[in-house]
Formats: structure tokens, C-alpha cells, sequence
């Protein structure tokens, strides 16, 4: 019992204890991402008229990821010749590897046929996709304030859909038959995927706090925000509701017809946790 409070008091006057941080140097940062996403899609009213919708809008949902960033910090009294590094201590420059989970969550109001004789109505389909793995590579640059405890950083990169079988959920609302409620997996023909873009456009904000805990090992606490940028080119639909779609008076070819202004871009935000080692 001694010799657990002996240990724990050490572990914890190290965590609070002013070990210094890194100056210049080769980094490595593990981290883990806690991230909500909001789908923002959009597209014009005459790419919506050809699916027999009369909107579309976002959902939000959760993912997680892991990333790998590895670089160089620059410290303020070597590369920028001043006198201590109190306030600004220095800039990095970092590459990133990370993989992990991606989503998409759309509400669109669809025609849907009615009874004999009944004009159609406007039915919201609710749908959810889930894809993994996403794999996303950046590069960025970080500036450091307050002995290196601080780093602000901006990164600019990519995501990959590596999952040409996401899963996905939908329903409807009111009930409509043939609208699900229904689980799934999408089926992404070879066709589709050589036609599709699966490449997004990242664009990444983030603050992190850096606790020493022994020397050259730092424990990561930090938020950030990244917008993404999606062009598909086309649109993916379970095959219920592809089938429907095709069905007169809307006639719509998911497979086989482009979408030029359909945009399924996205927000993500989030906590980061992780751990930064120095050379």
C-alpha cells in the first residue's frame, strides 16, 4: 500500500513538475480523435428535379481516428535568433498519416408515387452511411508559444474512401412502403468506383496543449476543426430506393447519371488525446 502511494506521488509531481519542453527537433505525435461531423450537402435545384426531390440537407454524426504526425520543430532562439522562448518558442513543420472512420447523413424530401388515382407526395428520407476506412495525409505547419506547452496549427491535405462497401441505414417519414426501415450494405460496382471521385479535400485548424511527463514524452490535449471538401460526381443509393427512383414518371439511372453540382462536403470537430515523443 506504501509503495502505491510512494509511486503515484511521484507519477503525479512529474505530470505538475516544470520539466521542460523540447526546444528544436524531429517530433513524432500519436494522437486519437474524438470528432462529431455534420454533412453539409448541396446541390441545384435541377440535379434534385432529375432524382424527384424537392430538397436535401445534412445530419450530423460521431467518428473516431488515429493519426501519425511527424516533424520538425524550429525553435525561436536557434532559427529565429531571439532571446528566450517565453511567449513564442518556434514553428514546426509536420506530415500526416491517419486513418479511421468516415459518415455521411443526408435528409432529402423524395416523390413518391401514391395510391390509384392519388397524386404523388413529398416523402423525407432519412440516410445514414458509414464508411471504413478513411485514410487522410496532410501537411501543415504548427507555431509554438510558451516554452512549447502551446502549438496552434494549420494543415492542409486529403481523405481517401478506401470502404467501396460502406454500410448504410435508412427510413422514411411518414411510412412509406419500400422506404425502409432497412440496414444494409452498399454495393459500389466496379463500374461506379472508376467513375466516382473518392478523394476529399481537408482543410484542418487545431490547438494543442503539451503536459511534459518524463523527458522527451509529452502528453497531447487538444481541439480542432476541419472542413472537407467532396465532389462525388455521382450519388449512391440502396437498391430499394435506386429501384424506386427508376420507376416512372422520375426515371433516374443512379449508376449511370452524373451529378456535376451534387457536393456532399462536411464539418468535423472535435477533442484530441494523445502522445508526442521528441528526438
Amino acid at each position: 500500500m506504501n509503495r502505491s502511494i510512494i509511486f503515484i506521488s511521484i507519477f503525479v509531481s512529474m505530470i505538475f513538475s516544470n520539466v521542460h519542453a523540447h526546444d528544436n527537433g524531429f517530433v513524432l505525435n500519436l494522437k486519437a480523435n474524438f470528432s462529431g461531423t455534420q454533412t453539409l450537402p448541396s446541390i441545384s435545384d435541377a440535379d434534385l428535379a432529375l432524382m424527384g426531390a424537392s430538397y436535401m440537407k445534412g445530419m450530423m454524426g460521431f467518428i473516431i481516428d488515429g493519426e501519425a504526425e511527424f516533424g520538425y520543430i524550429f525553435g525561436s532562439e536557434e532559427y529565429f535568433n531571439m532571446n528566450n522562448n517565453d511567449i513564442f518558442s518556434g514553428m514546426g513543420a509536420f506530415i500526416t498519416l491517419g486513418v479511421g472512420q468516415g459518415y455521411a447523413g443526408q435528409i432529402s424530401g423524395s416523390l413518391v408515387e401514391g395510391a390509384a388515382g392519388a397524386p404523388p407526395q413529398t416523402v423525407d428520407v432519412f440516410f445514414n452511411a458509414f464508411y471504413t476506412p478513411v485514410v487522410s495525409f496532410t501537411l501543415g505547419t504548427k507555431a509554438y508559444f510558451f516554452k512549447n506547452r502551446m502549438a496552434v496549427g494549420l494543415n492542409v491535405g486529403g481523405k481517401m474512401i478506401a470502404d467501396m462497401s460502406p454500410t448504410y441505414e435508412f427510413y422514411s417519414n411518414p411510412a412509406v412502403e419500400g422506404l425502409g426501415p432497412e440496414v444494409g450494405t452498399l454495393i459500389v460496382t466496379d463500374d461506379m468506383i472508376k467513375k466516382m471521385n473518392p478523394l476529399m479535400i481537408t482543410l484542418k485548424a487545431s490547438i494543442d496543449y503539451y503536459q511534459p511527463i518524463v523527458e522527451r514524452m509529452e502528453l497531447i490535449l487538444g481541439a480542432y476543426a476541419a472542413y472537407n471538401f467532396y465532389a462525388p460526381g455521382y450519388i449512391t443509393m440502396p437498391g430499394a430506393l435506386a429501384a424506386m427512383a427508376a420507376l416512372p414518371p422520375i426515371n433516374f439511372d443512379a449508376a449511370n447519371t452524373p451529378l456535376k453540382s451534387f457536393r456532399i462536403d462536411s464539418l468535423d470537430f472535435g477533442l484530441t488525446l494523445g502522445i508526442s515523443f521528441k528526438a
